[in-house]
C-alpha cells in the first residue's frame, strides 16, 4: 500500500549564487525558501520536515535549514556585530543542533553542513551547490564508475576519495569546511574548523557531554509532543529513550526481538523500560518484521547514492509503525559507538607521550582484540605519514582478506581489501585512485587516533543521512542526538584513553549521564552481535540474492564479474569479511538498477572492461 503521509525527511535545495540567469534543478514543487540581500533567490527548494530560520541583518541574510534549538532573537544577537561573510560565518559556526548553514553577504555565498555528514552539501562545475548529489547530475550518464568502483572497497572509502561522489563532477563538501560562490560563477572551498586537542580529562568531558545530549534530544522533542525511539537496550539508545521520556507527552519505544538465538537485549530493554512509567513500549519480533536484506531487492532510487549498512527495510517499515502511533519524530542512539569510543590506534600515541600508562592500554587492547605480537608491534612501531599508508594500501588491495578474529588493529584506517568478484580493470582503478590521492593527502587530524574517529564519525553520518532520507518517505524524521556538532566536539576533545578503555564500556557516557539516568539504565556492558541475523538472511535469501546477478549493472559497467559474485551469493557464508563485502557490492547493485534501465534483449553492453 503506497504511503499516503506527508513527506518527514530532510528537505531538497539548491543554493544559489548572488546573480541573474542562474537556474535551480530542482522539483515540481519548489519554491524560493531565501533571498540574497539583493533580492535574487538564495536557496530554492522544498523544506519537507525541516525547519528553516532565516535572519537579515545589516551585514547579509543567514539561512539555517534543519534542527536548530534557538529561536531568531538569538540568532540575530548572536550575529549583531557582523560585518563580513567571515564575520557572519564565524557567529554561524557555533550552532547547536544538525542543521545547513547559508550565508549571503557582499553578493558573495558561504554554506556547510555539519561535522558528522548528517547533513551533507554538494557542488559541480556550476556555481551551484545542493544537500543531494543527483540534483547537480545530468543524466544516466554522469554515473562514475570509478567512484562506483570505490564503493565496494571494504570497509570503506577512506579520506579523501569519500569526498567523491557517484556522480562525474560533483563532489561532497567536507564537514569541516565551508563552500563560497561568487557572483563571477567561482566556487571555492575554506576551512571552517578544526579537530580540538583531546585535553579534557573525562570528569571535566562529562559535565559538558551531560549538557549537550541533553540539549539534544530535549531540544529535539519540545513540550507536548508524541516522539518514538529505539530502545534496543544496549548503552547508546537507552539513554536517549529516557531523555526524551522526560520531555515528551507520549513516547513509543521500540524493541526487536529475537534477533540472534542470545539475545539478552530484550531483557535489558524491559527493565530499561520499568524506569520510564507512561512509556508505550512495544516489543517487535523479527518474524512480524522484513529480513535484514530485504531492502537490497527494493530497487526504488530514493537516495542519492548507494545505501551503506543493512536492514532498509526494516528501518521503514519501523518508521510506518512510528508514523501510525502518532510519532513524526523518531530518536536513535545510532552514531554512540563512533563519538564514545576511541579507535584502540590510541595506543599508538599513548605511547608516545606516556609510555608506563600506554603499557596497560596496550596489554588491554591487544587481549581485548586478540590482536598477535607481531600485529601489537607493527601497530605501535608503524611511523609512515597518512599519504604513505594510503599508497601501501593501494599496492596491496587484492591481498587475502583478514580473517575473522585476528583482525589487524587499524593504522590510518582499518585494513582496506577489493571483494574477489572484482574485475581486474576496476581493481586497477581503485589502486589508482589511491595512488593519485596519496600523493597530496593530509590526515584529518594530528593524531592516528583522531583522524580515524573522524573518519568513523563521518560514515555514521552518512549512514544516518540515508536513513533519514528513507524514513522520511513515512513521514517520520529520524534524528541522531550523538551525532550533533556539539556531542562531536566534546568527545573529541576528551583524553583518547579516558574515553576509551579495555576494561570498562564508554566510560565517559557513564560518568556523563550518572544522576541524570538511573543507575540500573546505565548497567550494560554488552550488545548482541547481529552478525548471526545477517547470515540468516544470507542462507534463506541466497537464489534472490544471485539473481541480482542476471542483467548485473555492475557487470555491464564492467566493475565486477557476474559469475563469481552469483557463486558468492550462493555459497555458504563463513563469519568473517566477505559477507560485508558482499552486502556492499549488492547495495551497489541495488542502487543501479533504480537508476539504469534494464538491457534491451540482443543488445551490446559495455563498461570498464574492454
Amino acid at each position: 500500500m503506497p504511503d499516503t503521509h506527508e513527506p518527514g525527511g530532510e528537505g531538497e535545495f539548491v543554493v544559489l549564487p548572488d546573480r541573474d540567469g542562474v537556474r535551480a534543478p530542482t522539483a515540481p514543487d519548489a519554491e524560493v525558501l531565501a533571498t540574497h540581500p539583493s533580492g535574487r533567490p538564495l536557496i530554492v527548494g522544498v523544506l519537507h520536515g525541516d525547519r528553516l530560520l532565516v535572519s537579515r541583518t545589516p551585514a547579509g541574510t543567514v539561512a539555517v535549514l534543519g534542527f536548530c534549538p534557538v529561536d531568531r532573537r538569538l540568532l540575530e544577537s548572536r550575529l549583531a556585530g557582523s560585518r563580513t561573510p567571515a564575520d557572519l560565518q564565524r557567529a554561524a559556526s557555533g550552532l547547536p543542533g544538525s542543521h545547513h548553514v547559508v550565508v549571503s553577504s557582499g553578493g558573495t555565498v558561504r554554506a556547510w553542513g555539519t561535522l558528522a555528514h548528517t547533513r551533507r552539501l554538494f557542488h559541480g562545475a556550476g556555481p551551484l551547490a545542493s544537500n543531494r548529489a543527483d540534483l547537480l547530475a545530468v543524466g544516466a550518464t554522469a554515473l562514475d564508475e570509478t567512484a562506483l568502483a570505490l564503493r565496494l572497497l571494504l570497509p570503506g572509502v577512506p579520506h579523501p576519495l569519500s569526498e567523491t561522489t557517484v556522480w562525474r563532477g560533483v563532489r561532497a563538501l567536507p564537514g569541516d569546511h565551508f563552500l563560497e560562490l561568487t557572483p563571477d560563477g567561482r566556487a571555492r572551498t575554506g576551512r571552517r574548523w578544526s579537530p580540538p586537542r583531546p585535553e579534557l580529562t573525562r570528569a571535566q568531558a562529562a559535565v559538558l557531554l551531560r549538557e549537550a545530549l541533553s540539549t539534544a534530544v530535549h531540544a529535539r522533542v519540545g513540550t507536548g509532543a508524541v516522539v518514538s525511539c529505539d530502545l534496543s537496550g544496549g548503552l547508546d539508545s537507552t539513554p536517549v529513550a529516557y531523555l526524551a521520556w522526560q520531555r515528551a507527552t507520549r513516547l513509543v519505544a521500540l524493541t526487536l526481538t529475537g534477533l540472534t538465538s542470545e539475545d539478552d537485549d530484550t531483557a535489558a530493554a524491559v527493565r530499561a523500560a520499568g524506569h520510564m512509567p507512561g512509556a508505550d513500549h512495544r516489543l517487535i519480533g523479527a518474524d512480524g518484521l522484513p529480513h535484514a536484506l530485504e531492502g537490497l531487492f527494493d530497487t526504488r532510487a530514493r537516495h542519492d547514492e548507494p545505501f551503506q549498512g543493512l536492514q532498509g527495510a526494516r528501518f521503514l517499515e519501523l518508521a510506518r509503525l512510528a508514523r501510525s502511533a502518532g510519532s513524526r519524530l523518531h530518536l536513535t542512539g545510532h552514531g554512540g559507538d563512533e563519538v564514545l569510543t576511541a579507535p584502540p590506534s590510541y595506543v599508538h600515541t599513548l605511547i608516545r607521550q606516556h609510555p608506563l600508562s600506554a603499557l596497560d592500554h596496550l596489554y588491554g587492547q591487544r587481549g581485548l582484540r586478540r590482536w598477535s605480537v607481531r600485529q601489537t608491534w607493527q601497530m605501535v612501531s608503524d611511523r609512515r605519514p597518512y599519504g604513505a599508508w594510503l599508497a601501501h594500501s593501494a599496492r596491496h588491495l587484492r591481498s587475502p582478506m583478514p580473517g575473522q578474529w585476528r583482525v589487524p588493529p587499524p593504522l590510518w584506517h582499518q585494513t582496506l581489501r577489493l571483494p574477489p568478484w572484482i574485475t581486474a580493470r576496476a581493481a586497477q582503478a581503485v589502486a589508482d585512485a589511491l595512488t593519485d590521492a596519496a600523493r597530496h593527502a593530509r590526515p584529518l587530524a594530528e593524531t592516528r587516533t583522531q583522524h580515524l574517529a573522524l573518519e568513523n564519525i563521518r560514515t555514521s553520518g552518512r549512514i544516518a543521512r540515508l536513513v533519514d532520507q528513507l524514513t522520511g518517505e513515512a513521514g517520520v524524521r529520524t534524528a541522531t542526538p550523538y551525532l550533533d556538532d556539539r556531542v562531536v566536539e566534546i568527545c573529541l576533545a576528551t583524553r583518547p584513553e579516558e574515553r576509551s578503555s579495555p576494561w570498562e564500556f564508554k566510560p565517559l557516557l557513564r560518568e556523563a549521564l550518572a544522576g541524570t539516568v538511573p543507575r540500573g539504565m546505565l548497567q550494560r556492558s554488552t550488545k548482541n552481535d547481529m552478525a548471526e541475523d545477517v547470515h540468516t538472511g544470507l542462507r534463506g535469501q541466497r537464489r534472490r540474492l544471485a539473481a541480482l546477478c542476471d542483467d548485473s549493472r555492475l557487470a555491464r559497467l564492467g566493475l565486477i564479474d557476474a559469475g563469481e559474485l552469483r557463486q558468492a551469493c550462493l555459497a555458504p557464508q563463513r563469519p568473517g569479511p566477505l559477507p560485508a563485502a558482499l552486502i556492499l557490492t549488492l547495495n551497489c547493485e541495488s542502487w543501479l538498477r533504480g537508476r539504469v534501465p534494464p538491457t534491451p534483449r540482443g543488445a551490446v553492453t559495455g563498461g570498464m572492461d574492454p
